[in-house]
């Protein structure tokens, strides 16, 4: 295991991290559809959520506490103090906490600039839920009831117009922004200090709070034997402390809570399935680059080849990958610049190779222009191809031309 970089991570990093992931068995499991909305008026959004709140008995057990790690395998829940993970969320963007710490909430990036919202109760482990799907790239502040049943959010391309979502059932109200968000169901938590009942540790390079505040983990990583995290949980009421240490799952992101322990681990999967011998098609590849862009894609090409015609095109060959192995060229033009601090580049032009077996070794990626010029693109890319440059937001781009137009 090894840190993962703050900024500026390598291409080729973050591709052999995602062909990892693919290559995990998951149960794969088709998000919760985005909900239909009912009918917009202050009347029906009063109505809506007193028709749909819940009333919710005490809890009869004590919280439950859980890492959140991220790492090649995807998104991974980890209870306290033990060593099998509950939960695993693959082919996905990173993950936001809600204010209480049992919901997570991601996008997706879809086909064609599309993308959705989902929401993940860490508490049930439901599949999943859509509750928004749209073209406009941006980054939406959402709205949490204090137990977490409602979450609200203004649509992207109608500001003025909120949508509440009940994630019990997954149905929907809009109504007016200005409303909505004067409404006194909403969890606004103060902004205070995490607690620090203080460590005994020599060095600690990330220390994280449970949501309750009722201790605080203070973590040093050891790049040794593979890496691994230690340290020790300190009480903030007694003082008591509790070793920690794992080696597996990947770096800490937050403490979360969660539900009763399961009999079997939740696995999720948003990319589209293996065909019938495990293999990824080149729908998933392309689906699983598309997840680490952080920018609306303009266009999109895959293409499938034997590592041998990969290699000599690229001039790059590795002995420990089999020369008839098919590999997928993945091209992604976006509309902001992705920035690369090794090289200290920037470009649109974003291509990635990922193994059909989704092992590691001979993937890699990064800026199309600078490190494989066109005249060096693999013959492959000389044949039309349906995937081929698909124009996200309009017709698509004429052609086919013998191969795709890149300048730098």
């Amino acid at each position: 295991m090894r840190i993962l970089a703050i900024a500026g991570a390598t291409a080729a990093g973050l591709l052999v991290g995602m062909a990892v992931a693919s290559s995990v068995p998951t149960d794969i499991k088709a998000p919760t559809a985005s909900p239909t909305s009912e009918p917009s008026d202050d009347a029906s959004v009063a109505e809506f959520i007193r028709s749909h709140t819940i009333e919710r008995a005490p809890a009869s057990a004590p919280d439950r506490f859980a890492w959140l790690l991220g790492d090649v395998v995807g998104t991974v829940i980890l209870p306290e103090d033990e060593k099998i993970p509950v939960a695993t969320l693959s082919n996905i963007g990173r993950p936001e906490v809600s204010p209480a710490a049992r919901h997570l909430s991601y996008w997706t990036n879809e086909a064609r600039a599309m993308r959705q919202l989902h929401i993940f109760d860490t508490i049930t482990f439901s599949a999943p839920r859509v509750v928004l799907e749209t073209d406009v790239f941006t980054k939406l502040p959402l709205l949490w009831s204090t137990d977490e049943q409602f979450v609200a959010f203004p649509l992207p391309d109608r500001p003025s117009t909120t949508r509440i979502v009940d994630l019990t059932s997954g149905t929907s109200v809009e109504g007016s922004s200005s409303a909505i968000g004067a409404l006194p169901l909403w969890s606004r938590p103060a902004i205070t200090p995490p607690s620090d009942p203080g460590t005994s540790m020599p060095r600690v390079i990330s220390k994280f709070a449970r949501p309750d505040g009722s201790a605080t983990t203070y973590l040093d990583f050891d790049s040794s034997a593979g890496g691994r995290w230690f340290g020790e949980r300190v009480e903030a009421a007694t003082g008591v402390r509790t070793p920690v240490e794992w080696s597996f799952g990947g770096n800490p992101n937050a403490v979360i809570r969660i539900g009763p322990p399961t009999k079997e681990a939740f696995h999720f999967d948003q990319a589209p399935p293996r065909d019938a011998d495990g293999k990824m098609g080149a729908d998933r590849a392309l689906w699983s680059f598309r997840q680490n862009t952080g920018s609306p894609a303009r266009r999109e090409a895959v293409r499938a080849m034997p590592y041998s015609e990969y290699s000599k095109s690229s001039g790059s060959d590795m002995p420990i990958v089999p020369l008839d192995l098919v590999v997928y060229v993945v091209v992604i033009e976006v509309e902001e610049p992705a920035y690369f601090a090794r090289g200290d580049v920037s470009c649109r032009e974003l291509f990635a190779v990922i193994r059909s077996d989704g092992r590691g070794e001979g993937s890699g990626g990064g800026c199309m222009g600078n490190s494989w010029p066109t005249s060096l693109l693999p013959p492959a890319f000389a044949s039309p191809d349906p995937r081929d440059w698909t124009s996200p937001k309009g017709p698509p781009t004429p052609g086919p031309s013998s191969t795709p137009s890149f300048r730098r």
